[in-house]
Order: C-alpha cells, then structure tokens, then sequence
C-alpha cells in the first residue's frame, strides 16, 4: 500500500467521523493531511503540498475549536 493509499483512507474516516460529529474526525484529518504532506514533498508536488497544509492547519484550528466548544458547554 502507497502512501496516498494510507492518506486516503484516514482522510476518509476522517470525514466519516466528522460527519458522525465525533471531535476525533479532527485527528483523523491531522494524521491524513500529515502523510499527504510528507507524500507531496517526497514528490516534489508543491500544489499539492500548500493544499494539504492548508487542509492540516484547518483539521487543527477546528479540532481546538471543538475542544473550546466542549469545555464551554461542561
């Protein structure tokens, strides 16, 4: 298995989780975003690169808002 492959699929549970509103489709994201961004330097794909960092900055400024979120309301 490739590491697209590998992103892939944590991007796609990621997606799943977030969409089950389960805060740890956040991390699911991070992970994915994080291979697809050593993938895209491995490859010399630097369009891909700023896509998957600016995917990887929004997983994690979402992920603290939802934690932010979930203390305010405990």
């Amino acid at each position: 298995m490739t590491l697209g492959w590998v992103g892939n699929i944590l991007i796609l549970v990621a997606l799943w989780q977030t969409g089950c509103k389960n805060k740890t489709g956040w991390l699911w994201s991070i992970a994915g975003n994080t291979v697809w961004s050593y993938y895209a330097i491995r490859l010399q794909m630097w369009d891909m690169l700023f896509v998957d960092l600016t995917a990887l900055f929004l997983a994690v400024y979402n992920w603290q808002k939802w934690r932010k979120d979930a203390k305010a309301t405990t």
